[in-house]
């Protein structure tokens, strides 16, 4: 179907002198449709765009501006388009010449509708024939419309991070920021230069506190750190030029479809604009104030020669009482249960209470002065109904009563400092007082009800006495045999057991898991290899 008809040629009437006032007849008109121009004149091209062809003879709009950007992009090849907005939604329509119909095929897998322009200008909707079809409007109507630049919709290009490698980094940045950040560039070795810019608001008004950084990496390319920083400061624009003169500057985040030379096409000679993401808002122009100046003349560093300023003393007050350090309840505070602390008078309680569990081979007590620490393993201590439950709060073997905090809150220095830590006692910290307990106290927790060693009988009868010295001159004793490989000495076992115990206190649960391994208690080790896992996704 070819998009220019034939147009029929009119008579015009004789030219009749004008009076003051001439009577114009008005026909009813289709509410969709506006009287078409003159067929003798072709449509006048829209002010204000340069390059755009005139005799426009089909229109497609697109839901979305980044769906109009993916067919510029495909279509890129056929000539610029018109762009226009739509007044009555957020889709964007493409004005097209009859050089664009091979084009035409694509709008639909964009989600486009094409719409076909007869000889009077009517824009006729693409459906199958037979089917019913209303003109929608008229040609000079949409072309009326406001119209889009091709950068506004390359700032809808997809967005990642910025790319590595990058050996030249432009960045548009307020003043003071500006400052901050050339400090920082140059004090990582990267060739800095700047320029002062001003900025153009959608109103037009000037903003001429801004600087135009253009960093350049000597071996190498630019700190990836460095171009991260740049990108997330309050508003600073990390870019990479599109041309020597910065005509045009892209986020790095975009990752547009088109080549940067269809964009300084479409850009006028003399302006300067920044594609930033769409959600930034469209782009805004910039204009140069001065010529590029290196660095160092905006921030030179002190000379390593030159003395040391001369500061006047000040006077520092002096510091009230020392507040004290209180445990309180809070709503944040970890609510587990790595240990419980146990009173005297509830040790026979204890002692009842792990007789008839068979978890009682691995828990340990850190006996002290009036309260005592039980721990291991963690299922024991959230079953026993008595005593005052705690977390390991570290540094090392700090515990806190669940549900509390310290306050004023002490960072894993002050604790050291202010609490007295040490590497071989236990600090535990209740709401009703604070004990330190020593770690060459800790004891199986079966030693509760270890009773006293019976009275052995030892040497020999008479009577056996006299056999065996039978039995030995009638039967020699026979030689010894090579001796077996011992087995690991119990005492090593008991020293691995112990060792065990007091990083499991601190807190250290993958130490205390490796060295129970060692010792073969395989069940203990994977019960701490599972408290140190916790710990590692609590840290996470």
């Amino acid at each position: 179907m070819s998009y220019l008809r034939p147009r029929k040629k009119r008579t015009l009437p004789p030219v009749r002198p004008a009076g003051r006032f001439t009577a114009v007849p008005l026909t009813p008109q289709d509410d969709h449709t506006i009287p078409p121009a003159p067929p003798d004149e072709p449509p006048a091209a829209e002010p204000g765009e340069r390059g755009e062809p005139s005799g426009w003879s089909a229109a497609v709009r697109f839901p979305s501006p980044r769906a109009a950007l993916g067919h510029a992009a495909a279509t890129v090849e056929l000539g610029p388009a018109g762009l226009r907005r739509s007044p009555h939604d957020l889709s964007v329509w493409a004005l097209l010449t009859p050089g664009h119909q091979p084009g035409l095929p694509l709008a639909a897998g964009y989600g486009g509708l094409v719409y076909e322009a007869d000889a009077d200008g009517l824009l006729w909707p693409d459906r199958p024939a037979g089917s019913a079809r209303r003109a929608f409007d008229h040609l000079s109507t949409v072309a009326g419309w406001e119209p889009v630049s091709l950068a506004e919709l390359a700032a809808h290009s997809p967005v990642t991070g910025p790319p590595p490698g990058l050996k030249e980094v432009a960045v548009l940045a307020p003043g003071a920021l500006g400052r901050w950040l050339l400090r920082r560039c140059l004090a990582t070795g990267v060739q800095t230069t700047f320029t002062l810019v001003e900025r153009r608001g959608p109103d037009g008004r000037p903003d001429s506190g801004w600087l135009l950084l253009r960093l350049r990496a000597g071996d190498g390319a630019v700190p990836a750190g460095l171009v991260e920083a740049c990108g997330r400061l309050p508003g600073t624009v990390a870019c990479r030029a599109a041309d020597p003169d910065c005509r045009v500057l892209v986020d790095l985040r975009l990752r547009l479809p088109l080549d940067d030379a269809v964009l300084l096409d479409d850009v006028p000679p003399g302006q300067h604009l920044v594609v930033e993401r769409a959600v930034a808002g469209p782009p805004w122009q910039w204009r140069p104030l001065g010529e590029p100046a290196a660095g160092e003349l905006l921030y030179a560093p002190p000379a390593s020669g030159t003395p040391a300023p001369v500061r006047t003393p000040v006077p520092v007050p002096a510091l009230g009482p020392p507040v004290p350090v209180r445990l309180v309840s809070s709503a944040r505070a970890p609510h587990r249960v790595d240990a419980v602390l146990i009173a005297d008078g509830e040790l026979d309680a204890l002692r009842r209470f792990l007789r008839t569990r068979p978890l009682h081979e691995t828990a340990v007590v850190a006996f002290g002065p009036g309260r005592h620490l039980l721990t291991e393993p963690p299922g024991l201590c959230r079953t026993l109904p008595f005593g005052v439950p705690v977390y390991q709060a570290g540094p090392g073997a700090l515990y806190l009563e669940s549900g509390c905090v310290l306050n004023p809150p002490l960072p894993d220095t002050a604790r050291d400092e202010v609490l007295g830590l040490g590497p071989d006692v236990v600090t535990v910290l209740c709401r009703d007082g604070a004990w330190r307990l020593r770690l060459a106290d800790v004891r199986p927790a079966w030693q509760l009800w270890t009773p006293a060693p019976p009275a052995f009988a030892a040497g020999l009868s008479e009577s056996a006495r006299e056999l065996l010295d039978r039995l030995a001159a009638v039967m020699p004793e026979p030689e010894p045999a090579a001796p077996a490989a011992p087995r690991t000495p119990e005492a090593e076992r008991r020293r691995l057991n112990q060792v065990a115990m007091e990083h499991s206190l601190r807190g250290e649960y993958r130490k205390a898991a490796e060295l129970l391994e060692q010792a073969g208690h395989f069940q203990r080790a994977a019960q701490m290899y599972e408290r140190a896992a916790a710990e590692l996704g609590e840290g996470l």
